[in-house]
């Protein structure tokens, strides 16, 4: 998983940076079926190495109740080292944490999986704190 990817899901774009980075960048609304896709594209980085996701969500407006449950149920959390959100509304930050929250109570995830969703309001405060998260992972920033 070495070299750069880019997929299209809908009005939603995921582009994995090696070594480990996927930016996610939704406009408008998510839906199940984007959802479903998310979740295969996942799957195949996951099975790989965990990676961490920036999500953009300045132009997203909402993900639908189906497509939240959906990917409650189906993203392994061991596939996510943490997932950082970019001008996430209110909303959306309840719903990234009600993912989280449903997956720990469902007993798909550690109480640690709440504590890895971030909230930042730029991509450069997003690279900070994936520069700081890599540091405390490896000991050095890479």
């Amino acid at each position: 998983m070495s070299k750069p990817r880019e997929w299209k899901v809908g009005d939603t774009t995921v582009r994995f940076e090696p070594p480990e980075l996927v930016w996610v960048h939704t406009r408008g609304q998510a839906t199940l079926e984007d959802a479903i896709q998310l979740v295969e594209i996942y799957r195949e980085l996951g099975q790989q190495h965990p990676f961490l996701i920036v999500s953009d969500l300045s132009k997203a407006t909402t993900l639908d109740v189906e497509g939240g449950s959906y990917l409650s149920k189906h993203v392994q959390p061991k596939w996510i080292l943490g997932t950082i959100y970019i001008r996430a509304r209110l909303l959306h930050r309840a719903v990234a944490k009600g993912i989280a929250l449903a997956a720990h109570l469902a007993g798909r995830a550690e109480e640690s999986a709440l504590t890895r969703v971030h909230f930042v309001s730029s991509e450069a405060e997003a690279r900070e704190l994936v520069a700081r998260m890599r540091e405390e992972r490896f000991g050095k920033v890479a």
